[in-house]
């Protein structure tokens, strides 16, 4: 007869085994003694890679940036108690994102429960509605049916996680002690092993989702859209944030411009910015937040591919008067502002290619708009380089953002940090020919986790991954350089150091509240971003001139590993910088410019 420990090893050996066949290969761990079993049985499995996390919170993003970047689940393993709640805003930020995640915590079995045992607390449905699965495991049994039910429960998770509609899923498993592994009587493992034999369920679906292939787009709703294109004067495809998989269709975006005549505008974290043939344009932020630019560069259709924008400029332009516009995003209802004629729920890669290959007729087309548009990008570029070159050698937020996308590698990974990096990014910096994937947290936006995110990007590529990131956000996430030291790289962590969250000087608390509310918005700090850095062994740089951060980069780059720039710049050069490219911007368009 089988001992509790005994049934208990096995049970573990079938899940991550289970989770394996699935298609997982990569794990996080935090450390406890609840998870034991668990643990044990992800390090023995050969074809699992396994990264070990002291911050469940670090942890988490960590595998969310692992999961962005290879398209497929991580692993979470964590023991009981406050442990999992640690994953909470990962598993958010996973679900608004559409990031597939797969946590399997630890708990204490059902006699612990309601009784003030230690670290016991009820984790039934712990992260609510934002999982798109959730399964108690139960305690562990050794008859077929109960075994064929963890292989049921791990099939599923997997096929929720990479649904449709990609995200987190939640399964819970009691443990009892003794937790340790022990000898396996071979009745037990054989009959453990012969479940693993079985072929794991799988899931067909009538609408694909993974890359390698491409949905069947109805021609009914190519035709709505071309209809669309054909009826305008003005029309635009608009880009905005997207995964990394849209990378692979920018071909077909460009085909579709140039057969539609319409322009691509193109965020840099749609992954159609950089690299690209389409001539995609990125000023678009800058002048449409003029009124010269609105009313020379209006479209009257617009077809928005992805998330939407976080074009400021876009969002003064979409208030204003209505314009035709179709949304094409995988899962997502992405219209804030409630204006969307259509919500054309697609693959954008699949819809790209369908769209493609349709026939067009230009003969509507305002032969002007593309010359205007054209304009006012170049008008948006010659004063940002303008602005940027009267600085000199100084180093200022919009420098910063502008001389790493220079030194970038090419190819490479990049990651933008919320608030004003990716804000910084879109304002001073051209459209590339460069071969980037840009990844970004844009499910909640938080500043959470950024530097574990990066350093889970890191771990899934070959060759460099750069973060841009604030100083507020770096000091957020201090554990993430745990994980980034172990990072082969290299990893470049790029802080631009302005004392604090300075996005909040260009919201209207900063011109219309009491001045002393204002340091609880950008919290200065005195931190030591040197000692942050080498408390985990990574590399740090101080600069605080553009020829400084060049030499910085550049040295970086060539010593692998995870390294710390520091640029420091002046508090207020983000909200000065940007306001004076609006006015010149604005004055020349004014004059005529376009």
């Amino acid at each position: 007869m089988e001992t509790a420990a005994e049934r208990q090893t096995e049970w573990a050996r079938l899940v991550i085994e289970s989770l394996v066949q699935a298609g997982v290969r990569d794990a996080v761990i935090s450390p406890g003694s609840r998870s034991t079993p668990f643990v044990i049985a992800a390090l023995q499995q050969t074809k699992l890679r396994c990264a070990s996390a002291l911050d469940e919170r670090s942890g988490a993003h960590y595998a969310l940036g692992q999961a962005r970047s290879t398209l497929r689940p991580t692993l979470l393993l964590c023991t009981s108690g406050s442990a999992p709640a640690n994953y909470f805003p990962a598993v958010v930020e996973a679900s608004e994102a559409g990031v597939p995640l797969i946590v399997l915590s630890a708990d204490r079995p059902p006699e612990l429960h309601h009784c003030g045992a230690n670290q016991t607390t009820d984790q039934t449905q712990l992260y609510g509605r934002h999982v798109r699965f959730f399964a108690q495991l139960g305690e562990p049994r050794d008859d077929l049916l109960s075994l064929r039910s963890v292989r049921r429960l791990m099939a599923r998770a997997m096929t929720e996680a990479t649904g449709v509609k990609p995200g987190p899923v939640h399964v819970n498993a009691q443990a009892r002690k003794p937790l340790e592994p022990g000898p396996i009587r071979e009745e037990l493992r054989s009959r453990v092993d012969a479940v693993l034999a079985e072929p794991l369920t799988r899931v067909h679906r009538a609408r694909p989702v993974p890359p390698a292939l491409v949905e069947d787009v109805p021609s009914m709703v190519v035709d709505a859209v071309v209809e669309a294109f054909d009826a305008a004067s003005q029309p635009i495809i608009l880009c905005g944030p997207a995964d990394v998989r849209s990378a692979m269709f920018v071909d077909a975006l460009e085909q579709l411009s140039a057969r539609a005549g319409a322009p691509v505008l193109a965020e840099a974290t749609s992954q159609f910015r950089c690299w690209s043939g389409t001539g995609a344009l990125g000023g678009f932020d800058t002048f449409w937040q003029t009124d010269a630019g609105r009313a020379a560069c209006r479209p009257d259709f617009v077809l928005q591919l992805g998330a939407a924008p976080i074009s400021s400029g876009w969002e003064q332009l979409a208030m204003g008067e209505s314009m035709r516009r179709i949304v094409v995003h995988p899962w997502a209802w992405a219209d804030p502002t409630s204006s969307a004629e259509a919500i054309v729920e697609a693959d954008i890669g699949s819809f790209l290619s369908a769209l493609s290959q349709a026939s067009y007729s230009t003969a509507n087309r305002d032969a002007g708009f593309v010359d205007r548009l054209a304009r006012a990008e170049a008008t948006v570029w010659r004063a940002a380089g303008q602005i940027l070159d009267e600085a000199g050698d100084a180093l200022t937020e919009g420098g910063v953002a502008r001389t790493l996308f220079e030194a970038l590698p090419d190819p490479s990974a990049v990651v933008l940090g919320n608030s004003l990096p990716v804000r910084d990014v879109e304002t001073w910096t051209e459209p590339s020919r460069k071969l980037l994937l840009v990844h970004s947290q844009r499910g909640v936006s938080g500043i959470d986790g950024v530097v574990s995110g990066a350093a889970g990007v890191a771990s899934a590529v070959d060759g460099p991954t750069t973060l841009l990131v604030g100083d507020v956000s770096f000091l957020h996430d201090q554990n993430g350089l745990q994980l980034a030291s172990k990072v082969d790289g290299p990893l470049v962590i790029v802080v631009i150091n302005n004392g604090g969250g300075r996005i909040f000087e260009q919201l209207p608390i900063a011109r219309r509240g009491d001045e002393s509310w204002l340091p609880f918005f950008v919290t200065p700090h005195d931190a030591d971003l040197a000692s942050a850095a080498a408390t985990y062994g990574c590399a740090h740089r101080s600069v605080r001139t553009v020829g400084e951060l060049r030499g910085a980069l550049e040295a970086a780059y060539e010593a692998g590993g995870c390294s710390v720039v520091e640029a420091t710049v002046p508090p207020h050069s983000a909200r000065e910088q940007t306001a004076e490219l609006i006015r010149r911007v604005e004055q020349a368009l004014g004059r005529g410019a376009v």
